[in-house]
């Protein structure tokens, strides 16, 4: 009986320590399984944020990437904008020189002093057939000195203030110039006009008178100043004769005269001193 305790007592650790180790392996066990099923349960969520953060890094750079191209757009339309203005300020400055260098280079005014000026104001509707230009006193200008363009005669000066003076244009009708036929050297006078002036848009006509009815003018004949009036120079182109009118009584003619000067078009003119 004795003997039978003391191998009961020899045997229960034995048995403590396989339980022990049964139980212990049963947990390694159900451990990798139970962490299986975890890491299978878990994977689809990691591919969607996987998924997420990917679209969304992509999504970032997509937008940073328009973000610059539309910049680098805007800088290529400034570029571009600015290249146009140059281009155009280039070809005004061609064009003004070129305006410019026909205005001084007329032969019919090279005993003169020639004072160049830009046209500031113009109004053909008006009363007055004037101009205003960016020229006065302070530059040497005076009431009835002459004023050309490249084209031609273009009137004489008027009032005359510090910076500025008005130019009375040979299409009003308070102007007179003496003019002459280069053709067949037949003088008359030549006047503006009232009421309706326009041969065509931009054009203003004039009037030839004091022609005796036997005085040979035809339409094309070219105008030219006589000089006999004393303040235009002679010489000086005015226009070309396009209708002949002849009167019905009395000894004269008249001739509707278009002048070589498209007023409207008027951006510099140059001013005679003697």
């Amino acid at each position: 009986m004795f003997q039978k305790k003391v191998r009961v007592q020899h045997l229960l650790p034995l048995f403590l320590v396989l339980v022990f180790l049964s139980l212990f392996s049963n947990l390694q066990r159900r451990s990798g399984w139970f962490g299986q099923w975890m890491f299978n349960w878990a994977a689809p969520f990691q591919k969607v944020a996987v998924w997420f953060s990917g679209g969304v890094s992509d999504t970032w750079n997509h937008y940073f990437l328009l973000v610059g191209a539309a910049k680098e757009n805007d800088l290529l339309k400034q570029k571009i904008e600015e290249l146009q203005k140059q281009g155009i300020a280039t070809q005004e400055i061609k064009s003004e020189n070129e305006r410019l260098h026909s205005l001084l280079n007329l032969p019919e005014a090279s005993a003169f002093k020639k004072i160049v000026s830009r046209v500031i104001a113009f109004d053909p509707r008006a009363e007055f057939k004037t101009i205003m230009i960016d020229k006065g006193s302070d530059h040497g200008i005076r009431p009835n000195l002459p004023v050309v363009a490249a084209a031609g005669l273009v009137g004489r000066v008027g009032p005359v203030s510090k910076g500025s003076a008005q130019v009375l244009l040979i299409t009003d009708p308070n102007s007179v110039v003496d003019v002459v036929v280069q053709r067949s050297r037949v003088r008359g006078l030549l006047v503006g006009t009232l009421g309706k002036t326009e041969f065509r848009p931009g054009v203003l006509l004039t009037r030839m008178e004091y022609l005796r009815r036997v005085s040979d003018v035809k339409e094309e004949d070219l105008l030219v100043t006589s000089g006999m009036d004393v303040l235009y120079p002679e010489n000086l182109p005015v226009g070309t004769i396009h209708k002949v009118e002849q009167a019905e009584y009395g000894i004269f003619k008249e001739a509707t005269v278009v002048p070589f000067v498209d007023f409207s078009q008027l951006e510099e003119v140059m001013v005679l001193k003697p």
